[in-house]
């Protein structure tokens, strides 16, 4: 089975690797792949264990699941990803759809690598522009 990052890998040699805690993303943009993953296929824990534990309070860990859920995911668009030191950043695009309607949440979320483990600490969603 594929990955739903979009790796064109196994999901069990990409993102399932992380998931199963056999290995620790080591990349931001990898983290960010591997949570668009857990979203995917409802891993709930592996975002909150992903997630900055400063930051964690800020998440709805209830309204994710019950999202996830509804949600039927179809891509990830990575468009920017960057790090320097101990932080990094990722500019996204996720397509999805919920009840038959198609959505694209476009983010740029922010990442914290401490003790080796980089975390998402938090995401801006960016406005789209209608055409």
């Amino acid at each position: 089975m594929k990955c739903p990052c979009g790796s064109e890998k196994n999901y069990s040699e990409c993102c399932g690797v992380y998931h199963s805690g056999k290995a620790l993303a080591p990349t931001a943009e990898a983290l960010m792949r591997a949570r668009y993953s857990a979203f995917a296929k409802n891993q709930m824990e592996y975002l909150q264990d992903t997630t900055d534990p400063q930051t964690l309070d800020q998440i709805d860990e209830e309204a994710n699941r019950e999202w996830a859920e509804r949600a039927k995911f179809l891509k990830l668009e990575i468009i920017h990803a960057e790090e320097k030191g101990t932080k990094g950043t990722v500019e996204f695009k996720a397509y999805y759809n919920v009840d038959d309607e198609d959505f694209i949440h476009h983010e740029v979320s922010l990442f914290r690598k401490q003790a080796g483990e980089w975390f998402f600490k938090s995401g801006k969603i960016k406005e789209e522009k209608s055409k």
